[in-house]
């Protein structure tokens, strides 16, 4: 059976909602989804941009994505400090992409030369978070005295929107690929009520009908000029900076 990695993020759910009962969807967070994809265990799957970058054997699946058009809002930095003041970072272990978009916004922009990235349980004065994690402590938590959305720097400092994880697939069958293609369209085609599904599935939680609506509409799902640029322009930084 064709194994599709699902992303189990509230910004990733308009990908899911006409699941098909040909393909064994499996929740996975982005790190280990890149591992998976690398290891022949899916199939497909929104792939963080790093794992594509790092798997040239991988190709995308159609022009879908996951891709900030400003801020974010799931990917932070929290911290007592300003960002010039930060001295460590103690990383989620769920990222592949955020934490070296953290490390390129801080070597081209910020040029913090005493900024430190550990892992998530060395103690540290600032925290990276990603996905509905940061989400959840985005607006509840008061622990912070600043948070850092990382979408938004990137978009401050470039203009572009960011792209955080691309559609792409190892090994397919022709038949499978043009079904799930037109999954994904599917919930992307039909935006209103897509948002109108996920807002119903989410009633409980702790986000408001309009949070959702607004968090969502601060993403692009398809690759376009200038998603594309975006795309270039980072892995140009990625390649020039000594991880």
């Amino acid at each position: 059976m064709t194994k599709i990695g699902e992303m189990p993020y509230l910004n990733s759910e308009i990908f899911y909602l006409n699941k098909l009962p040909q393909f064994d969807y499996i929740k996975l967070i982005p790190k280990k989804m890149g591992i998976a994809i690398k290891e022949k265990k899916i199939n497909a799957g929104p792939i963080s941009l790093i794992d594509y970058f790092n798997q040239p054997n991988l190709r995308q699946l159609d022009n879908y994505c996951v891709a900030s058009k400003d801020s974010a809002n799931s990917v932070f930095v929290f911290s007592q400090k300003k960002i010039k003041e930060i001295t460590s970072v103690s990383v989620t272990n769920q990222t592949s992409t955020s934490v070296i978009l953290l490390k390129v916004l801080n070597h081209f922009f910020w040029k913090n030369k005493n900024l430190k990235v550990k892992p998530n349980h060395f103690k540290s004065d600032s925290r990276l978070i990603i996905g509905d994690d940061a989400l959840k402590e985005s607006n509840f938590s008061k622990n912070y005295t600043y948070k850092y959305d990382l979408g938004l720097e990137w978009h401050k400092n470039t203009g572009l929107p960011f792209v955080f994880a691309v559609w792409a697939y190892n090994k397919i069958r022709e038949k499978d690929f043009k079904v799930l293609k037109n999954s994904i369209k599917y919930g992307l085609d039909n935006y209103d009520e897509s948002i109108k599904t996920i807002i119903k599935k989410n009633k409980n939680t702790f986000l408001s009908d309009k949070k959702i609506i607004n968090y969502i509409s601060g993403f692009s799902y398809r690759i376009g000029n200038i998603e594309e640029k975006a795309i270039n322009i980072f892995k140009e930084m990625y390649n020039e900076i000594e991880l």
